[in-house]
């Protein structure tokens, strides 16, 4: 699925560095995990999902020369709305779509308006993890913020069990293969871990619980 849908990814990221959209989103997801052959010599993605999704750890002050609507337009995305929850999505022909999510605010809806890009994006717990665990990846020429593979696996983790019995098993594939190469890496080793340290019980719980289940490891 990668070779049918990269370089529809690549376009988008084209078209938000061009104007000015890239500052203010972090790519989340198991299309982050695309870029980590940037970081990882040989990395093989297993990416099985036609969506991809932005992430907004701000949605105030952001600053661009267009809506997201007027920025996809040429290269043909559509704009679609939820029919229950009003939630944006930008859907290609062939199918490809593209999703903006932020973090969930206690008292707020579960959809934010975001007028300055013309879109409502989802609002889901756990996604702050992503505030400053991101790596910043050069894109011809444009710097692309995604999610870190430490902060990736952790937080597929925390939402394993909210998550389809097909997806559990598709994240429990892409888990694996990031942490073989994480294992790697000492420097990211000590990430994860000082993500983990930084939770409350609950959460730390849930993250070792999963790892056990599942024979993992963090050297």
């Amino acid at each position: 699925m990668v070779s049918e849908h990269e370089e529809r990814l690549c376009e988008v990221i084209r078209q938000f560095g061009e104007n000015g959209l890239l500052d203010s989103v972090i790519v989340i997801g198991s299309w982050a995990t695309y870029f980590y052959q940037k970081i990882y010599d040989g990395f093989i993605p297993t990416i099985r999902t036609f969506d991809v999704d932005f992430y907004i750890p701000n949605t105030r002050n952001i600053r661009v020369k267009k809506t997201v609507n007027e920025i996809l337009k040429p290269i043909n995305f559509d704009q679609r709305f939820d029919t229950d929850s009003e939630k944006s999505k930008f859907v290609s022909p062939e199918g490809f779509e593209i999703e903006f999510l932020t973090k969930l605010v206690r008292g707020e809806c579960k959809v934010v308006k975001i007028s300055s890009l013309g879109v409502n994006a989802e609002t889901l717990g756990n996604l702050e993890i992503f505030d400053r665990r991101y790596i910043t990846i050069d894109f011809e020429g444009h710097s692309l913020k995604v999610a870190s593979p430490s902060s990736y696996v952790i937080q597929k983790i925390l939402i394993a069990d909210k998550r389809t019995v097909e997806k559990r098993k598709k994240d429990l594939e892409s888990i694996r293969i990031v942490l073989i190469e994480l294992n790697k890496h000492k420097i990211q080793i000590d990430d994860f871990k000082s993500i983990i340290d930084s939770f409350g019980v609950k959460r730390k719980r849930k993250v070792l619980a999963y790892l056990e289940l599942n024979d993992l490891r963090i050297k």
